[in-house]
């Protein structure tokens, strides 16, 4: 089957029209004459407008690529061509969602890669080449442009851009690197191996090279790592008229704030576009420029610039020195993906994983072994000393066995509470509502919790002791669980909610007291007190 493009068409006119998003359309079939006619007719069937179309023919099937807008859902537009086109396999999916599909495709053409290449964004470039086998991602990788390819780099795992790198020429990745301002250059440069990354560094056109350098001093978790030097930087004397001139430069990745220096590059203030127009041309900057709310140094963690931003309704921010000398401004589009990554990051450890996984797609087996074995044996050998109480009150669960019974349901009990508790502090401290230096918001948070547990004990020992006694016949056995619900609820409560505060006090990521831990904790604390309350009752 030979290959075909199908140019863009308008779509129909009327009432009722809706692009929904474009969808992605892959068909598998017996190779036969009128079958992407008959396809596009399911296209035109369902409403769609064909945007693009790309087939080949392999050992007697035919491989056919459709990306459609169309106002029905993808599931109509399978229906559509299963009606047309007869006994066919046809997947068709969002074109976010849609990675899979553009990997199966490419397998078996990976040059066609380039005729993709002027609808699809970096992104999903990224999601097919963590699903394609080596060989053939590597195909795809030497066919994308630099300017795509600089965009692959940049959103790439660590993993697949080693691939990419071996894949290409240095003049090829030389010239994909310098697509990208020297902070996004530098973002790519951070993830590869130092001997690749001096090899390209030393290759890049001096300024170039001097500024990715500056970036490179600082660690890529820091405002330093994460600011950008692609903005307008100007003195006061300057008049307005130059800053706007400058400010329609395509150099500049900042369009809309223009930094203001005194002669010594101290910062003075910044100037947004929109200040500047209410002036005349001629009205030098230093009248203009407003001294900004909050400024950083270039080592500040990366989530407290996050959270400043965030909290003071900044859409920049200025990095400086302790001289106070301008280094770089922290954008809000920065700040989005260092939100996306810390919250990753956090999600994993609070599931017990030690090392997030950066993209799971391309993880290796080992990656994730790694990832998760050592919470997990640190968690086993907790647990263990549940057995061994559980063992030192052998003698109670022998003679009352109808015990044992209840231990899964306080334990999971407590476990549950606890990891609430974890998940709204973590988030309290990510936003900057509280604050582990306070002794009035640990306060706060004490009195709070305090009064939650004590509702939720309550109503959870009243239920227990029901629930147990209905099951044991026994009111001392109803008592015995009672009692432990209500104290492993306050403990379990208190737990979660004081230890995030203690771990960032002492420079740890609360997300390490993540929620297997504290189940763990509990499960142990269960035990002991559990038994210990049994014994005093039934013994």
């Amino acid at each position: 089957m030979a290959y075909s493009v199908y140019p863009p068409r308008p779509p129909p006119c009327g009432a009722g029209w809706l692009i929904t998003g474009r969808v992605v359309v892959y068909v598998r079939a017996s190779d036969r004459p009128g079958l992407l006619q008959a396809v596009s007719r399911g296209v035109t069937r369902a409403g769609g407008n064909i945007v693009l179309s790309l087939a080949y023919a392999r050992e007697g099937r035919a491989h056919i690529l459709l990306l459609v807008d169309v106002p029905s859902p993808p599931e109509g537009v399978e229906e559509a061509i299963r009606l047309e086109a007869g006994e066919v396999e046809v997947e068709a999916r969002l074109q976010g969602e849609a990675g899979d599909l553009f990997a199966r495709f490419l397998e078996g053409n990976p040059g066609l890669a380039s005729s993709l290449e002027p609808y699809l964004e970096a992104a999903d470039f990224v999601d097919i080449l963590v699903r394609l086998p080596e060989d053939k991602a590597r195909v795809v990788a030497r066919s994308l442009s630099p300017r795509t390819l600089a965009w692959v780099m940049e959103l790439a795992d660590k993993q697949t851009l080693d691939l990419i790198v071996s894949s290409l020429e240095v003049s090829r990745l030389l010239e994909a690197l310098k697509e990208l301002d020297p902070d996004e250059a530098v973002d790519v440069l951070q993830k590869l191996d130092e001997r690749a990354r001096r090899r390209l560094l030393l290759l890049l056109p001096p300024e170039y090279r001097r500024q990715a350098g500056f970036l490179l001093e600082y660690p890529p978790d820091t405002a330093g790592g994460i600011m950008t030097l692609s903005v307008p930087v100007l003195r006061v004397r300057d008049t307005v008229g130059r800053a706007l001139h400058l400010a329609r430069s395509p150099d500049y990745d900042v369009k809309d704030t223009v930094v203001v220096v005194d002669e010594d590059g101290r910062l003075v203030g910044l100037a947004e576009i929109s200040d500047l127009l209410s002036h005349p041309p001629s009205t030098q900057l230093g009248e203009v420029a407003r001294k900004p709310r909050i400024t950083v140094g270039p080592l500040e963690d990366q989530e407290t610039v996050a959270r400043l931003m965030l909290r003071y309704y900044l859409r920049r921010l200025p990095v400086v020195d302790s001289d106070y000398r301008f280094l770089g401004l922290v954008t809000i589009e920065d700040v989005a993906y260092v939100l996306a990554e810390e919250a990753a990051e956090d999600i994993a450890k609070l599931a017990g994983s030690e090392v997030p996984i950066e993209r799971y797609v391309p993880a290796r087996v080992a990656e994730l072994v790694r990832a998760r074995l050592p919470w997990l044996l640190v968690i086993y050998l907790i647990e263990s000393i549940t057995a061994n109480v559980l063992k030192s009150y052998e003698h109670v669960l022998s003679r009352v066995a109808v015990l044992a019974a209840f231990i899964p349901l306080i334990m999971g009990t407590g476990g549950n509470v606890g990891s609430q508790a974890v998940g709204l502090i973590i988030r309290a401290l990510a936003l900057g509502e509280v604050s582990e230096r306070s002794r009035d918001d640990a306060l706060l948070i004490l009195r709070k919790e305090l009064a939650t547990s004590l509702a939720i004990a309550s109503v959870f020992s009243l239920v227990g002791l029901g629930f147990a006694l209905a099951v044991s016949g026994s009111l001392k056995v109803g008592l015995a669980v009672a009692l432990t619900l209500f104290i492993i609820i306050h403990l379990a409560d208190l737990a979660g909610a004081l230890l995030p505060l203690a771990a960032r006090r002492l420079g740890i990521d609360p997300a390490s007291v993540s929620t297997p831990l504290i189940t763990t904790v509990v499960d142990v604390s269960v035990a002991f007190i559990y038994m210990t309350i049994a014994t005093i009752l039934l013994l």
